[in-house]
């Protein structure tokens, strides 16, 4: 799409969209007006009621509410002037009007099923219907906590069901006969309105939160401890949420998410980290011969090192900046393999980096958090991985090879990042093949005892005896 001389907003404002505007700045010659968001403040920020200057373009990117922002602004402004925005692999897709309007028609469809599921829930209130059901919600995959303590309610026999779209993993449990539903079927609206829990670890469900009946209630696990600055979550609350420390919940995520109350009963995926054997459950979404290897190698002269880099919304920063063929010759000669678990977003950029004999490629939306357990060394750099990797009492590499313009687009970190991220800090190849050959585990022990009230494979039980 073409930007030379034009006046441009963009909408909402958050860090991926302010990494957007600079990526856009680089490319072409624009005037950027600034941000357009009802619920966001700040000096370049404008509510869409207060707009009054002259625009030419209003750029809409969010992954999760990109159509409902879509759909509101034309009530207040010029609807051929809006432009629907998707990150892809590639770069970024600027979507014309037809294809903005087919997505809005399909959000429309899934606002019909809001409805449907405000009025059944209504219904099932005056029958007295008694529910009993824990309806837990995956949208885009279903690993994390979500998994953890579905199968651990499954165990428990308990009367549960999965709402996925994730057509494969969908298949997968219903090949295993575990009770699951596609996530934006009627039957799935159905059953949201039956529930008496409903529980995810994201929040790209919260539309559905707030038409629930005031009898059921709802259960929040985020997906780990936050390092990166996030967003307040203004426009929904949840009944119950998990974290694994008092510490958690009162320095980051009371500040974020809105709860009535608070519980530091732990991660249920932790509870994979320190069990003693795994189950066919554990292992649902883990690669098979990769845990394998991983478990047959643990605690020998064959290493076993994982990698998790964060997904960065810069586009120029998606390459990560290793040469994997020397890579892999430097593994091969030290005994050692490195599985390399990416964000699904730029899984495509390394679609021709797969044919290595101790470089892996594992499933971007698999569970490696069975496959952790067995893990020798961890590589990442700002994902909570390593918060929960600390349990284990083992080495953590932080790659921060671009920490000043991540730290700078993120706008900041909720912690400290030197005194949050014990373990060796390297910014190249060189360093970090040297770092392999000597890991430490300082610095471990006093952040671990103030993050986990919990260090024992509790969790799911914990919160499933609360909730009871």
């Amino acid at each position: 799409m073409e930007f030379s001389g034009k006046k441009v907003f963009i909408a909402p404002y958050t860090p991926k969209t302010t990494m957007f505007a600079q990526e856009l700045q680089e490319q072409h010659e624009f005037e950027f007006l600034g941000y357009l968001d009802s619920f966001q403040t700040g000096s370049y920020v404008t509510k869409p009621s207060e707009v009054t200057r002259e625009y030419d373009a209003v750029l809409i990117l969010s992954q999760n509410h990109g159509d409902a922002i879509y759909e509101s602004l034309q009530k207040t402004l010029q609807k051929n002037k809006l432009v629907k925005v998707i990150s892809t692999n590639s770069g970024y897709h600027f979507l014309t009007q037809t294809e903005a309007d087919a997505s809005l028609k399909s959000y429309k469809s899934t606002k019909q099923k809001q409805s449907f599921l405000h009025l059944l829930a209504k219904v099932y209130d005056r029958l007295s219907f008694n529910r009993t059901k824990l309806v837990f919600v995956a949208k885009g995959s279903i690993t994390s906590n979500n998994k953890a303590l579905y199968i651990h309610c499954i165990r428990e026999k308990l009367d549960v069901v999965m709402l996925t779209d994730n057509k494969e993993q969908l298949q997968t449990l219903q090949k295993m006969q575990l009770p699951v539903v596609e996530l934006t079927s009627y039957k799935a609206y159905t059953l949201l309105a039956q529930a008496k829990f409903v529980i995810q670890d994201q929040a790209n469900i919260t539309e559905e939160i707030n038409l629930l009946s005031p009898q059921q209630k709802t259960l929040q696990m985020w997906h780990g401890i936050p390092l990166k600055r996030l967003n307040k979550l203004t426009t929904v609350s949840y009944d119950y949420l998990i974290s694994t420390s008092n510490f958690v919940n009162e320095t980051t995520l009371s500040k974020v998410i809105k709860a009535k109350e608070y519980k530091d009963f732990g991660y249920p995926r932790n509870d994979l980290l320190l069990k003693e054997e795994h189950d066919a459950y554990d292992l649902l979404f883990c690669d098979d011969k990769m845990y394998k290897l991983a478990k047959d190698n643990f605690e020998k002269n064959h290493k076993i090192i994982l990698y998790m880099p964060t997904h960065r919304e810069s586009k120029k920063a998606t390459q990560i900046p290793l040469d994997f063929v020397s890579l892999n010759k430097f593994l091969a000669d030290k005994s050692m393999t490195l599985i390399l678990k990416l964000h699904h977003f730029v899984e495509k950029l390394y679609s021709n980096e797969k044919n290595y004999s101790n470089i892996l490629f594992h499933s971007t939306h698999g569970d490696v958090y069975p496959l952790l357990k067995y893990t020798d060394i961890l590589i990442t750099d700002y994902s909570s991985v390593y918060f929960d990797f600390m349990l284990l009492e083992r080495p953590i590499i932080f790659f921060d090879y671009d920490r000043e313009e991540y730290e700078a687009n993120m706008q900041g970190f909720l912690y400290d990042y030197e005194e949050f991220t014990p373990g060796m800090h390297v910014k190249n190849q060189h360093t970090l093949q040297n770092a392999l050959l000597n890991p430490t585990t300082a610095g471990f022990l006093h952040l671990k005892s103030l993050l986990f009230t919990y260090q024992k494979d509790e969790s799911s039980s914990k919160i499933m005896e609360y909730l009871k």
